[in-house]
């Protein structure tokens, strides 16, 4: 394998002879002809041409002269053509001598123009496009977006030679890896076994390689490189994607660390808010940078039915309510802030303050982007008065009225979020036999019309009143859940299910707390 192909024009031969001899002498193996360009009278395609793209193909690296000379040359832009043609690096080398480099530019500027427009490359070498002018128009193109190491008579030659042999030294072994890669590609598209893929951690380098060096890449390349949580994102936007499967996947972007908006926390400072479809409340000015990472929901408002022992219809203004509930990674950086859980302030004038303050529930299934649970209405609470001083926007939780405006889109007739019929591939509930929660979001179809995601099955959800159609319990406050868990009957996951016979199911005491109920986060729009 040769290390360096040279194309050059003759009037830079002594410096590519001296070059070549200085890359020799520290181990590189140097192709280039010395005698090719009084070659106009060789039969077309002679087997001249036949060794240069030979000599081209088996280069890890082509290098390239640049000269006013060599850019319009016809033997230089076929041998440019044929480089570019077989995906070999490009090195570009500018030996000025004396003169200026921006004198030298201008000088390639003007030698291309004035290329007649009928020459045509000579019959001794070929290229894609054979009227010269074209030809070495495009060349010019890619050649100049290379960064060259400008080489001259007032410049110390041993320290730029040094930086061309590290440079061509850290590429051999990107070509050998990005050989691995391509390859690796075609037996993965041959056998459509995605057990032939690379591993997350293998090819994340790599990205940022292609990226660092601006790489081309085929439509397989792209997808052979595609990050994982990609593709784990796509499988759950297929509706043929099972229960078990979607757990699992959850569960392994959990473990990448899951990217989606509104799972996680902030790691930058935040735009106002601007977008209908994911809306943030806290901007720049707001030290953001940790907390719950909240998308809204815009929520029109509307006339909720509410039916229990009676029926009463309740006026709903227009609110933004969270798109996922709460999940365990949000709610743990309540948790442990150091003004966090423990602080007193959030807890003040709630029933059961100190016990519920000092004594958390344990969550039960610890994955990051799953909903937080085993949450009573206390904790909920205090959630929302810490995160609401520290993005200086009044956080609640949502009324059992709101909760069914966003669960329903606004249509009576929605039983369910997506529509009136139950669809078991579209929640996680008992008939699902996970018998846990899974992450947020993990059921796209799902959505309600307004985009809230999970309003049905998963958690049930804490709603801000108290039970207040039941009066079983006179004196016993009870503040009501709604929505369905992954514990509960599909009935009891529909968008106006409030309780059972029993009188039980739909509401709990606030101090409940247990591994099927969690909570999501409502606010009321931002004044523009």
């Amino acid at each position: 394998m040769t290390d360096v192909f040279i194309s050059y024009s003759r009037r830079n031969l002594d410096f590519v002879l001296k070059l070549a001899d200085a890359l020799e002498a520290h181990g590189k193996v140097v192709w280039f002809d010395q005698t090719k360009e009084p070659l106009q009278g060789l039969p077309p395609f002679s087997e001249w041409w036949e060794e240069i793209k030979y000599g081209i193909e088996a280069a890890d690296n082509f290098m390239f002269v640049i000269s006013s000379e060599s850019v319009v040359s016809p033997y230089c832009n076929a041998e440019i053509a044929h480089a570019l043609a077989h995906d070999r690096r490009v090195v570009t080398v500018l030996y000025r001598g004396e003169n200026k480099e921006q004198d030298i530019l201008e000088e390639i500027d003007a030698a291309i123009d004035a290329i007649p427009e009928s020459e045509e490359l000579p019959p001794t070498v070929s290229a894609d496009i054979s009227k010269l002018r074209s030809l070495t128009r495009r060349n010019w193109l890619k050649i100049s977006g290379v960064n060259y190491l400008a080489f001259s008579g007032d410049r110390d030659f041993e320290v730029l030679l040094g930086l061309l042999i590290e440079g061509l030294d850290l590429d051999i072994a990107w070509r050998r890896l990005w050989s691995q890669v391509r390859q690796a590609a075609q037996i993965w598209a041959e056998t459509g076994d995605d057990g032939d893929l690379w591993s997350e951690t293998r090819l994340k380098p790599i990205r940022e390689m292609v990226n660092e060096r601006g790489q081309e890449l085929t439509d397989l390349e792209r997808d052979f490189l595609k990050p994982e949580t990609d593709r784990l994102l796509e499988e759950i936007d297929n509706p043929e994607t099972v229960h078990t499967r979607r757990s699992a996947i959850g569960e392994r972007l959990s473990a990448l660390g899951d990217p989606r908006p509104g799972v996680g926390l902030v790691q930058l400072f935040l735009s106002p808010l601007t977008d209908e479809r994911d809306i943030r409340l806290w901007g720049a000015d707001a030290q953001s940078e940790g907390l719950p990472d909240i998308v809204w929901c815009r929520i029109p408002g509307g006339e909720v039915a509410i039916e229990d022992d009676v029926k009463i219809t309740i006026p709903v203004e227009p609110f933004l309510l969270a798109k996922y509930p709460i999940t365990y990674i949000q709610y743990r950086a309540f948790l442990e802030a150091a003004d966090g859980s423990y602080n007193w302030s959030w807890w003040k004038g709630l029933p059961a303050e100190d016990y519920q303050r000092l004594n958390p529930g344990e969550q039960n299934f610890k994955f990051d982007n799953h909903p937080a649970e085993n949450v009573s209405w206390y904790d909920a609470m205090a959630f929302c008065r810490w995160l609401s001083v520290h993005t200086g926007h009044q956080l609640r939780l949502p009324t059992e009225w709101e909760w069914q405006q966003a669960a329903t889109g606004g249509y009576r007739a929605n039983v369910y979020p997506w529509g009136a019929e139950w669809d078991g591939t579209k929640a996680n509930t008992i008939e699902c036999g996970l018998g846990r929660t899974t992450a947020v979001g993990m059921y796209p179809a799902g959505a309600s019309r307004f985009g809230p995601l999970d309003m049905s099955g998963n958690v049930r959800e804490w709603c801000a009143n108290e039970s207040v159609l039941t009066t079983e319990w006179p004196g016993r406050a009870r503040c009501m859940v709604r929505g369905g868990s992954w514990n509960g009957i599909r009935r009891r996951a529909s968008t106006g299910w409030r309780r059972d016979l029993s009188g039980t199911s739909g509401n709990r005491y606030p101090q409940h707390r247990g591994s099927e109920v969690g909570f999501r986060v409502a606010v009321s729009p931002p004044s523009r």
